[in-house]
Order: structure tokens, then C-alpha cells, then sequence
């Protein structure tokens, strides 16, 4: 129901949606947890989406997103511009603030890392790591390419 809601309200719903779902507990029946690529500046937060909740994934990258997106303003101590969300189904975005860390939690809970040329699937979302960066895409053929150097989504 609530992702119902947040669908209806655009991107700002959907990014509010996916930050709370990073610290809510997952539905009854979903699974979540965290992996890294192997240098550890690209962590990642999932959600398999049984029940109410949308599959997501969410991944940080330790020197922000470049080019940056347009940012909004942003709290004292808010999170902007390291991050970007992609949902089951529709395009990847990257939140203009968050007010939590988001996937770099997973960097002190122990997040299982992501050998290269290794891929992590499930829920309809998929990643690879790869020496040149980490690639997640949807069941719709949407998503994000992430690295130091540059991202983008498709």
C-alpha cells in the first residue's frame, strides 16, 4: 500500500519510499542485506520485495555521483548526491538528499562483497561487478552503470 502511494506521487515518492525502506524492517517473507565491490567504494543496499514492499537496490559510491545530480537543499548532516535507487520496474534515479547513510551502513555491518566479474540476482533486479564498475539492472531493461570516474542511468 505504501508503494502504491509513494507510485502515484512520481520520483519524490519513490525516493522517499526507497530511503525509509533502507532502515524499515523488511516485509514479512522479504529478505535484505548489503555487498560491496571488492575496493569497497561501491555499497549496496537490497530489498527482495515480497509483501508490500517494492525489490529495490540501492548503491553509494564513497566520492559522490559524477557528474552530480541537481541538488535540493539538504538538512545539516544530510546525505546528498552518493547514491542512486533503482526499483523493480522503472528507471533508476539518484536522491537529491537523504537523511540517512543509506547503503554505507553495509560497510559497518559487514556487507558480503561482490567479486568482480561476479553477478548478484533476485526479485527481478540484477548487478555485476566488474574491475570497470558495478552494473544493476531491472526486469524492465532499466538501470545504472556506478564507478569513481562517472554514472549513469539507462
Amino acid at each position: 500500500m505504501l508503494a502504491a502511494r509513494a507510485a502515484t506521487r512520481g520520483f519524490a515518492g519513490v525516493a522517499a519510499l526507497a530511503s525509509l525502506l533502507v532502515f524499515a524492517a523488511p516485509a514479512e517473507g522479504s529478505t535484505s542485506g548489503y555487498f560491496k565491490t571488492p575496493s569497497g567504494n561501491i555499497v549496496c543496499f537490497y530489498v527482495s520485495g515480497k509483501g508490500a514492499d517494492p525489490a529495490l537496490v540501492v548503491c553509494g559510491i564513497k566520492g559522490g555521483l559524477k557528474p552530480a545530480p541537481p541538488r535540493r537543499p539538504c538538512k545539516e548532516g544530510g546525505y546528498a548526491g552518493d547514491r542512486v535507487v533503482l526499483l523493480v520496474t522503472g528507471r533508476a534515479h539518484a536522491p537529491a538528499c537523504a537523511g540517512d547513510p543509506g547503503p554505507f551502513l553495509g560497510l559497518q555491518v559487514g556487507a558480503r562483497v561482490l567479486g568482480y566479474g561476479k553477478t548478484s540476482t533476485g526479485s527481478g533486479l540484477r548487478c555485476t561487478s566488474a574491475v570497470s564498475g558495478l552494473t544493476c539492472r531491472n526486469r524492465s531493461g532499466h538501470g545504472f552503470f556506478l564507478s569513481r570516474a562517472h554514472w549513469r542511468s539507462f
